[in-house]
């Protein structure tokens, strides 16, 4: 049974929330892309599309900027595997900004698929983590086996109800994985409960931001109404999608911080400090002190009892 040409309508304008007066010509042209969010478009710039959308994206370049410089202070080399989720990270603001800038298809093409090699790096991070070499190459087939295909079909489909349900399975995915290297890899009772809560922080703010990209979509009109009684500057905090973005960062940065934490346990102490909040509120103070090694790190206390781990 076919679609009638009122439900395409319908489920197009679901993700496309342009109407007569949301959408003007900008420097960019008309917009092309399959999706365009609540905010209207070239409202205070000629030359961006939807300007809080784009600023606010700047939230993950700046996230993962200080990754990247945290990790150059302690001489951990800039295009190391440990930066990997960093520079997706950066690689999603970026995308996302000129998605934002342009609304061309290109561009929204590239943003989604740019939060796949965030997702991707932590992925792998994950579920390589202390495997055998030959799990380790089954879990990087699977995870590219999964991803790659995906992308392919997104691209010529442009089908946007399964993009949203695979990003969100997989970011649950690597939450519960991420559980269970604290229960395997942490044996104080006490850190385990503070890393923990941050993967609460991290999940608060991740499906926070998804309840208000819901929103965004689904109240457009009413918070369209709002912006227009409530006047600028105030209407920028009734652009939902811009807090998407800056939850999101937040929720990226957290779990990429607590899995670099976890996933380089030889460097003792010191690979706690330095980290952006919210990580920094849990990390910082998270190790005991413990015993200098000959390398000159800190071996962590890994028991409540205060035994020092053996080296």
């Amino acid at each position: 049974m076919e679609a009638s040409s009122e439900q395409i309508v319908a489920a197009k304008k679901l993700w496309d929330q342009s109407t007569a007066d949301h959408t003007k010509q900008g420097y960019w042209g008309a917009p092309t892309s399959h999706v365009n969010f609540c905010e209207q478009d070239y409202q205070i710039t000629y030359y961006i599309a939807e300007f809080i959308n784009t600023t606010t994206s700047l939230a993950y370049i700046a996230y993962g900027i200080h990754g990247l410089r945290r990790q150059k202070r302690r001489d951990v080399s800039l295009f190391s595997t440990t930066n990997l989720a960093y520079w997706a990270l950066i690689g999603v603001g970026i995308f996302s900004s000129l998605y934002h800038t342009t609304l061309k298809y290109q561009t929204q093409m590239s943003d989604e698929m740019s939060m796949y090699g965030a997702m991707g790096s932590c992925l792998l991070q994950v579920f390589t983590f202390k495997e055998p070499p030959s799990i380790q190459r089954r879990n990087v087939a699977i995870i590219l086996g999964v991803i790659i295909p995906f992308i392919i079909y997104h691209c010529l489909t442009d089908e946007f109800i399964l993009h949203v349900i695979l990003f969100f399975t997989l970011s649950i995915t690597v939450s519960r994985r991420t559980r269970h290297i604290i229960k395997s890899e942490i044996k104080d009772e006490e850190q385990k409960k503070k890393l923990r809560f941050l993967i609460k922080i991290a999940s608060f703010f991740g499906f926070g931001s998804f309840g208000i990209w819901i929103i965004d979509n689904l109240c457009c009109p009413l918070l369209t109404s709002g912006k227009k009684a409530v006047g600028y500057p105030w209407s920028i905090l009734l652009e939902f999608h811009g807090w998407w973005h800056i939850g999101t960062a937040i929720s990226s940065y957290s779990f990429m911080a607590l899995i670099e934490f976890l996933t380089n346990p030889e460097e003792g102490k010191t690979k706690a400090l330095g980290f952006a909040w919210p990580a920094k509120v849990v990390l910082q103070d998270l190790l005991p002190a413990g015993a200098a090694k000959p390398n000159g790190h800190v071996e962590p206390i890994m028991n409540g009892k205060g035994d020092r781990k053996s080296n």
